[in-house]
């Protein structure tokens, strides 16, 4: 059976030499010349070109900083995992990478995570995402399927609900038999039931273990009395997960709305691509800092994700010229006490940390302390730990300030105990 999943780490090269698996120092892969074709297809695309790179010789690519998955017309899969340090070990990377989605999405039992998911080293990615979707699905069914009243209009024999006056003399000119009416009926098709219902019907057609299938299969035989959503969008609009007894279809919605709107940070499409879920590394390591801030650090009151710039250069019209936007402000006793950044960057040597990276930092901590009147603030920049960069350090700078280098371990996500 010819082997159509293929796995790389970032910045690791697909192409059709063998040699390629040994002459990288990130995980790389050798793939069949038809696979590679629509891998290659991609890559032309605009949303490609953003995923994967040409080397310089043009005959292999090279991921960049997406992860996920990339599955093409023709069934081949790439799994795209982190590059973290002990990058050889595939099913850690697997399940560091699923932990960081369950981080990111804030999935209430992200901390409950079935750790058979991880010891499924030869379950492909997409797989183990159609897994949780259905173990989802079937605390549903456990649970109970939700009905809810729903508005109905009806061309009826019998006066019930409220009479639609302008489309009983549209439609019942001649019929004065009939009655137009619009009622509520108590049913289980409802939005959040339809979206589940598609979802299960697009995974049988995208799953390739008998097992899902089989699954979907069935749960699908739960929900005959559902209809298929018409309108992914506006049936998403309608969910509403706050509504009392709601609270455990909260998660396998989320997976629903990966599945059937492909949202993940970037929906990529190509005429080769038939599916695909890619993130920014950058940005699941962002939102793995905040968690461990919230979790480690003592006396943290609030941690605040900046999304605001704030100005520190104007012209002299006072137009907003430059300014910073650090990607934490760590506040204890009410007042802004650390001012930090995440950079998704293994550090081998110390010419591999950027000088504008510290600069950064440097603005933060002018910033802060004149525009906002704060004192002492501490910096920090947090990095993946590496075997070069194992622990804390302190670097010194100008007027007795200094840095701290924050490695974080990616392995604790998923080897210590969850609270």
């Amino acid at each position: 059976m010819i082997n159509k999943i293929f796995t790389i780490s970032e910045y690791g090269f697909i192409g059709t030499d063998p040699s390629l698996q040994t002459s990288s120092k990130f995980v790389s892969a050798c793939v069949p010349l038809e696979a590679y074709e629509e891998f290659e297809a991609f890559a032309k695309t605009e949303d490609g070109e953003k995923v994967l790179g040409f080397s310089g010789t043009g005959d292999r690519l090279k991921a960049k900083n997406y992860v996920g998955i990339i599955q093409t017309k023709r069934g081949y899969t790439l799994e795209i995992l982190p590059k973290i340090y002990n990058q050889q070990e595939e099913s850690l990377s697997k399940s560091i990478f699923l932990e960081l989605l369950r981080i990111l999405y804030k999935l209430p039992n992200f901390k409950q995570i079935n750790t058979a998911h991880f010891h499924s080293v030869n379950m492909p990615i997409l797989e183990i995402f159609i897994e949780m979707f259905l173990d989802e699905v079937s605390t549903i069914i456990q649970q109970g399927i939700k009905n809810d009243y729903i508005g109905k209009n009806e061309n009826a024999y019998y006066l019930k609900g409220k009479l639609l006056v302008s489309e009983q003399i549209k439609h019942n000119h001649i019929h004065r038999e009939r009655f137009y009416v619009n009622y509520d009926e108590y049913s289980s098709n409802r939005p959040e039931n339809r979206l589940l219902k598609s979802t299960l019907k697009y995974l049988v057609s995208i799953s390739s273990t008998y097992s899902n299938i089989s699954r979907a299969r069935q749960y699908l035989e739960h929900l005959q009395m559902i209809t298929f959503s018409k309108n992914i969008d506006a049936d998403f609009k309608r969910c509403n997960t706050r509504q009392k007894g709601m609270k455990h279809y909260r998660s396998a919605l989320i997976w629903a709305n990966i599945f059937l709107r492909k949202k993940s940070f970037s929906n990529f499409s190509g005429e080769s691509i038939a599916f695909s879920i890619l993130y920014p590394m950058e940005r699941l390591f962002e939102s793995y800092v905040e968690h461990w801030l919230w979790e480690n650090e003592p006396d943290v009151s609030n941690v605040i994700v900046t999304t605001i710039t704030d100005t520190f250069v104007k012209d002299a019209k006072e137009k907003e010229v430059a300014g910073v936007k650090p990607d934490y402000l760590i506040v204890k006793n009410n007042r802004v006490s650390i001012v930090a950044d995440a950079k998704w960057k293994i550090i081998d040597k110390d010419s591999h940390f950027k000088n504008s990276d510290f600069y950064q930092l440097f603005a933060y901590k002018h910033i802060y302390e004149t525009k906002h009147a704060i004192d002492n603030i501490e910096l920090r920049l947090y990095y993946p730990k590496s075997n070069f960069l194992k622990e804390a350090r302190v670097y010194q700078y100008f007027c007795n300030s200094s840095i701290l280098i924050y490695p974080l371990d990616m392995c604790d996500i998923v080897s210590k105990p969850k609270k």
